[in-house]
């Protein structure tokens, strides 16, 4: 049983580590959440809604470098 200041590190330690949805934000629990690209989520449906938004956002990253292709070398 953990008394004390050490009762309050273990409290301050759960909450600063503790895991959030990344697509909705609610707490889940690590020990049952799903784990998906390194990040947890609070249900199979969430998970593929992040994958397709950052599938989204790679290809829009993709076009936007070839309207504007960045100069290799140099400072610019």
């Amino acid at each position: 049983m953990l008394t004390g200041h050490l009762k309050l590190l273990k409290d301050y330690f759960d909450i600063m580590f503790e895991k959030h949805c990344q697509t909705c934000g609610i707490e889940v629990d690590k020990k049952t959440a799903p784990k998906r690209f390194g990040r947890y989520f609070c249900s199979e449906d969430h998970s593929q809604q992040y994958l397709k938004k950052k599938e989204e956002y790679e290809k829009r990253m993709e076009e936007e470098e070839k309207k504007h292709p960045r100069r290799r070398g140099g400072c610019c």
